[in-house]
């Protein structure tokens, strides 16, 4: 970078500045600028501008300085103190600290990543569930108050016959964006068998190619151009990273990213997303999905794979419509997972301080649920299921025609076993026994100081 483009930028900020008043804000705000313009200029000389028409079309990419002064002022105002927390509002909702500290979106309010107090269709925690009212009833430290009366050391119990409405995705809605167009790039999908995405703060939708072609597509949507908030997209033999380019710690930057793959694409999808949303939608031949979520939300609807793996933390992931082949395992811990005509080989689920909701599930494996909750419908069994919880809730619904054998222990719990079983041994805290007379799979439960249901 020359000394004169620096000039220039240098004199083209001050002009915007020089009738503001001097805040923390404002001087952090002209820093980052002076900064994030440089660079643009440089790379726009690099590719054989001259000075002068770098720095011009830096500015004109970056949108309305005007405007974005007016916005900082309004949210910091013209005090000379800030606090140090790095505030986002935008289409996507609130976020303090990346979410950490507050997070308010679709899904609900969570303050300390859910910890100190959420609020969403779950219902309602403190303090880590110390305090909760959801649809199991409600629960003051030890004491829990719902249908069956009043109960110490034990969990509020609700029924079965629970209901999710599925809502249909309307795909082609999903390829409208409202912000600009400010970077696209294009790679042979042949020669991809890995597509990893790394997002720190963005709306990123992973979708099929429109068009008849091989293609993978990467395209970002902003509302402030520059090349440094702009992807860094690179290809290592059979693998495509894609990776977020610099995030303003000021300006209220807001990005939108579409990845669009050949329907036919069979490889790997990895997505790292940290304070944004994620959506995977309409593929059905790819052969192992993983998703990390922190503090942000994941949406997985119409899609198949041979494999499939989750990690949420402090934030929720939604299946809706998804079909694996071999394993599916989630983990969640502070966070949410709900789950709608999902079948898959083997499950491994497992959730502390969360919770994990199921409907129309096909498939057996293992669940298990630490001071959170558990609630699954299952439409087929097809293996056998193991449910383990530690002062938490399980509640298992089955099909009123399905055939297997079960097997409940309780230590410091209560168990509750199907109405229409026949008991083959009974001890205290134990029932086993069996519904139907063909079933060849076996329900076990075990639970510490909680509660599971099998109805």
């Amino acid at each position: 970078m020359s000394a004169k483009t620096e000039q220039l930028v240098a004199m083209r900020l001050n002009s915007y500045f020089k009738d503001q008043q001097q805040t923390p804000a404002l001087v952090e705000l002209k820093a980052e600028l002076t900064s994030d313009l440089n660079e643009a200029a440089a790379d726009k000389q690099q590719a054989g501008l001259a000075p002068e028409e770098a720095v011009a079309e830096a500015f004109s990419d970056f949108g309305d300085l005007n405007e974005l002064i007016r916005q900082i002022n309004a949210e910091n105002g013209t005090t000379k103190t800030i606090h140090g927390h790095h505030v986002v509002m935008d289409d996507d909702g609130i976020r303090v600290d990346d979410g950490e500290t507050l997070k308010i979106n679709n899904d609900g309010v969570y303050v300390k990543g859910g910890r100190a107090f959420k609020a969403d269709s779950e219902g309602v925690s403190i303090n880590d569930g110390a305090i909760k009212a959801d649809s199991h009833g409600l629960k003051l430290g030890s004491w829990t108050f719902n249908e069956d009366g009043i109960n110490l050391n034990g969990d509020a119990q609700s029924q079965t016959d629970f209901k999710m409405p599925r809502m249909p995705l309307n795909l082609a809605g999903e390829y409208i964006d409202n912000l600009p167009l400010v970077n696209e790039q294009r790679f042979d999908a042949k020669t991809v068998t890995t597509l990893a995405l790394n997002y720190k703060s963005a709306r990123v939708k992973i979708l099929p190619t429109q068009a008849d072609t091989d293609e993978i597509i990467v395209r970002e949507y902003m509302n402030h151009n520059n090349t440094t908030y702009q992807a860094q997209v690179s290809q290592n033999a059979k693998e495509l990273n894609v990776t977020q380019g610099k995030v303003p710690f000021l300006i209220p930057l807001r990005v939108h990213v579409q990845i669009h793959i050949p329907i036919n694409y069979t490889g790997n999808v990895m997505v790292a997303s940290r304070s944004g949303n994620v959506l995977v939608a309409g593929l059905s031949h790819l052969d192992t999905v993983n998703l990390q979520v922190l503090s942000g939300s994941a949406r997985v609807t119409e899609v198949g794979s041979q494999a499939f793996s989750a990690d949420v933390a402090s934030g929720s992931c939604d299946l809706n419509g998804v079909q694996v082949t071999n394993q599916l395992e989630m983990l969640v811990k502070s966070g949410r997972i709900r789950m709608q005509t999902v079948t898959a080989g083997q499950f491994t689920i497992s959730a502390t301080s969360g919770s994990v909701t199921g409907e129309d599930l096909s498939g057996g494996g293992s669940w298990s649920v630490k001071s959170g909750s558990l609630k699954l419908a299952f439409a087929k069994i097809a293996g056998d299921i193991n449910l383990n919880a530690k002062s938490s809730t399980i509640k298992v619904g089955v099909p009123s025609d399905a055939s297997y054998a079960y097997e409940l222990e309780a230590q410091s719990g209560r168990i509750i076993a199907p109405k229409n079983g026949t008991v083959t041994h009974f001890a205290d805290g134990y029932q086993a026994g069996q519904v139907g007379i063909t079933g060849t799979y076996t329900i076990k439960g075990r639970t510490t100081s909680g509660t599971i249901r099998l109805s």
